[in-house]
């Protein structure tokens, strides 16, 4: 008996999920999203339709920057994944990875990362491009665990691959890994010299993604690594956008925003900063991630410049309470520290001590004694005003919240 016209074939779904990879590719995230979820619902019985189509799903969320909702897909493709091949296992397990990292929930990520591996290697693509990108995710999992020095070997060790890699654009992505990586742990000289590798790798190619992935790790680069040029920085972030704008995840967009705002602050535009951090803002209402609390920190700075005390003031009570709905990570202690420092600049010191120990409590270290709140955890009772200090004009300048 031929199937009803309303429940396709597993062939007719595989064209359909064909299409629904074409619409992810283009951007079309709405687009794709309805047809993967509705071939999830289709086939639930048929593993190789079902995989691939939970796969599309949890890429089509990550690419819109909603990880929990990629990482719960993710999940549910590596459990019911059992004779649709090693690719789409292969893929979950480096998306679950990522979006287990960018969650802030590290060790989890860190475990999934090593099965991964093992997985790759056992199926004899360790010395591929993938071999490559489980390594980065390894090493920066590890910088965000706070043991920059062990990210040092995945590194290395993706590096050895590099001759082995053929394709131009394969190249070019382990480059890029390894310079983020290396920026991550705090070695931005070595950050700029892979960087300059993946450049030269890029020329007379056209991977408009990559590329301006790769513009914008320079362009946040130039607003860290000494001598620091705004100018350019900004120049090359501003091109940046335009190459990730029809190509790159929303993440990728929204950090590059965040550097071009850094870099306006820097260009001592804080008007034109304060404006774009509300467009960005606007644009990611509705839940709290560290990219959006870093928007948040950037229109802290940009309005205490302006004298906007009051407003820089609410700006970053907004951010404190973000910062409470993340889970303890090395990403979150820098954000608690650059919400002290934010607090400080606006004279709100007891707020600052605040956050303060909350950075050294969220990478789960013992607090020096004479550091500890003298009260008991457990009381709420508003603390005494501090003593707000007001600097000269030129000293009163926050510093840029580094990424």
């Amino acid at each position: 008996m031929p199937p009803q016209a309303d429940q396709p074939t597993p062939g007719t779904a595989t064209v359909e999920l064909k299409l629904a990879r074409v619409s992810l590719l283009a951007g079309e995230l709405d687009q794709a999203r309805t047809a993967y979820a509705e071939l999830a619902d289709a086939h639930p019985t048929v593993p190789a339709v079902f995989g691939e189509a939970t796969l599309g799903l949890a890429q089509v969320e990550e690419a819109a920057g909603r990880s929990t909702e990629a990482a719960r897909h993710y999940e549910t493709c590596l459990a019911a994944e059992t004779d649709t091949g090693y690719s789409n296992r292969l893929s979950a397990g480096l998306g679950l990875s990522r979006c287990l990292a960018q969650l802030g929930r590290a060790e989890q990520a860190l475990a999934v990362a090593r099965s991964t591996a093992n997985h790759i290697e056992q199926i004899g693509l360790d010395r591929s491009d993938v071999g490559v990108e489980i390594r980065a995710i390894i090493a920066s999992v590890q910088c965000e665990l706070g043991e920059p020095g062990l990210a040092r070997k995945p590194i290395a060790e993706a590096l050895e691959i590099v001759p082995e890699i053929t394709d131009r654009h394969d190249l070019m992505a382990v480059y890029h890994r390894a310079s983020a990586t290396a920026a991550e742990a705090g070695h931005p000289g070595r950050a700029m010299e892979l960087l300059g590798r993946a450049i030269d790798a890029s020329l007379g190619h056209d991977h408009q993604r990559i590329i301006g992935m790769l513009r914008a790790l320079y362009g946040g680069l130039l607003l860290r690594q000494p001598p620091v040029d705004p100018e350019l920085a900004h120049e090359i972030l501003t091109q940046a956008l335009v190459d990730l704008g029809s190509t790159g995840s929303v993440l990728e967009i929204i950090r590059c925003r965040n550097d071009l705002l850094s870099a306006l602050i820097l260009l001592d535009r804080p008007d034109e900063a304060v404006s774009g951090a509300r467009e960005l803002l606007d644009s990611t209402a509705g839940r709290s991630t560290p990219e959006r609390i870093d928007t948040l920190l950037l229109l802290a700075a940009a309005q205490s410049i302006l004298a906007d005390t009051d407003g820089a003031r609410t700006t970053c009570r907004t951010a404190r309470d973000e910062l409470e709905e993340l889970a303890d990570s090395a990403q979150t202690s820098r954000l608690w520290s650059q919400l002290g420092e934010a607090m400080t600049q606006v004279g709100e010191t007891d707020a600052a001590i605040v956050a303060y120990r909350r950075a050294i409590q969220s990478l789960g270290v013992e607090m020096t004694p004479a550091l500890r709140p003298a009260r008991p955890a457990d009381d709420d009772r508003p603390a005494p005003p501090g003593r707000a200090t007001r600097t000269p004009r030129q000293d009163r300048r926050p510093r840029r919240p580094d990424r």
